[in-house]
């Protein structure tokens, strides 16, 4: 199913492709010429070792702003507690991301938009996490994609992403088993839980349909 109401700009398609910014967080608008995040559950399936397998070289999905590609295959949690998921890039754009979405909303009221939270890696040993509400990203981390010497580099390289809320609404994020920050949900009113996901980007350094973009999702 495709998701027209989710739009990558133009500089959030950049930040998906692991370019660090210089900027602070801040919402960035809507642009009519950005590239696409588009819902696609069927391109993440579940392997016979319950892990999940992204992979694609349609070139439906390439252009020059790039795709997000993502999907919501897990039941979701009432009330949000935990993420914990081994993710291994096999092919693809070094610097593209591929990440996890978690607390995904969908309220049904039209004055309501649909937001996720998500936390992306790429093979480069950097880390992004931020929020998405309906065309608009605004970044937690500053710059938008932080180095970190607790990541593995490479292809075929399994990272660890975890990450807890407490009680009282705090949320910590690790790589593997090492915490990097905590932050809050920024949005109003504070959504409990929601979906549970998956994504992985597209780059325009990616050539299809020659070479594929594939991850794999492992849930621990």
């Amino acid at each position: 199913m495709r998701s027209a109401a989710w739009i990558v700009l133009p500089s959030l398609a950049t930040l998906l492709c692991g370019c660090p910014s210089s900027y602070p967080p801040q919402e960035t608008p809507a642009s009519e010429d950005a590239g696409s995040a588009e819902q696609h559950d069927e391109l993440f399936v579940q392997q016979p070792d319950q892990s999940w397998l992204f992979s694609t070289n349609d070139s439906a999905f390439w252009g020059p702003n790039g795709y997000t590609l993502w999907a919501l295959p897990l039941a979701g949690q009432a009330t949000f507690a935990m993420r914990d998921v081994e993710l291994v890039k096999n092919s693809g754009n070094a610097w593209a991301g591929y990440g996890i979405i978690f607390c995904q909303l969908v309220t049904g009221e039209p004055a309501s938009e649909e937001s996720m939270l998500l936390v992306m890696i790429n093979t480069q040993q950097q880390y992004s996490l931020g929020e998405v509400t309906g065309s608009r990203y605004t970044p937690y981390t500053s710059p938008t994609w932080v180095s970190h010497p607790g990541l593995n580099r490479g292809y075929g390289i399994v990272n660890r992403v975890t990450v807890t809320r407490d009680a009282g609404g705090l949320f910590t994020l690790y790589v593997n088993q090492v915490p990097v920050m905590t932050f809050r949900d920024g949005r109003t009113p504070v959504p409990a839980g929601g979906g549970d996901g998956y994504l992985a980007v597209i780059s325009p350094q990616d050539v299809f349909p020659q070479s594929p973009v594939t991850v794999s999702y492992m849930e621990k």
